[in-house]
């Protein structure tokens, strides 16, 4: 299964130079007077531990492990794969926005894939964003922020967030979808796609 996985991500490699055209947020969704504020990401709290069924389809192949993820404080978290047989794939951790690599095997040990891996996991496990504006089309609210120098939209429902717009500079990067079973990552720059099953949640 390494292997596969190694030779899934390494193809990200060929994929830096595709082009997509920048994005935009649909025209039905209009500005909205705002005033800075705070948002918490609902699906995790400091303190929890959360493990998931990662299944992770990428160039053709899929397969699956254990992520095991604990938010230690505000936006810093560890977060480790395992396969069923309990090899460790991956353990990282964010230290004050600082990325440190406990352990990684060597068939993934390539900065394009650990770059890839903990960008997700970057956005993925972040508690709060301050929102800089906000947008309606009269049912749902999209709230703006910032990631360092690019834009995150979050899409709201009543008070869920239902689905998660990260940018790189003006293109859309990857898009998150907060299901009631489960969160899917999906690639716009590169062909890979992250399911998350929910074994344990703790809220």
């Amino acid at each position: 299964m390494k292997q596969i996985l190694k030779c899934s991500l390494f193809a990200i490699l060929l994929s830096l130079s595709s082009c997509s055209p920048s994005y935009k947020l649909p025209t039905e969704y209009q500005s909205v007077a705002t005033t800075p504020t705070t948002m918490v990401n609902s699906h995790i709290r400091v303190g929890e531990e959360y493990l998931y069924r990662a299944t992770i389809t990428a160039y053709g192949h899929t397969f699956s492990g254990l992520l095991a993820t604990k938010i230690t404080a505000d936006n810093m978290w560890r977060v480790a794969l395992t396969t069923d047989f309990g090899n460790t794939l991956f353990d990282f951790e964010n230290q004050s926005g600082k990325i440190k690599t406990n352990y990684i095997t060597p068939d993934l040990n390539k900065k394009i894939i650990i770059r890839t891996l903990t960008t997700d996991f970057k956005h993925l496990l972040k508690t709060h964003w301050q929102v800089t504006q906000k947008y309606t089309n009269g049912t749902i609210e999209v709230q703006q922020s910032k990631d360092g120098n690019d834009t995150v939209y979050l899409f709201i429902s009543g008070t869920d967030l239902f689905k998660q717009l990260n940018m790189q500079g003006k293109k859309l990067y990857t898009t998150f979808t907060y299901n009631t079973n489960n969160i899917t990552i999906e690639h716009h720059t590169f062909t890979i796609k992250i399911v998350l099953d929910p074994l344990i949640i703790n809220h």
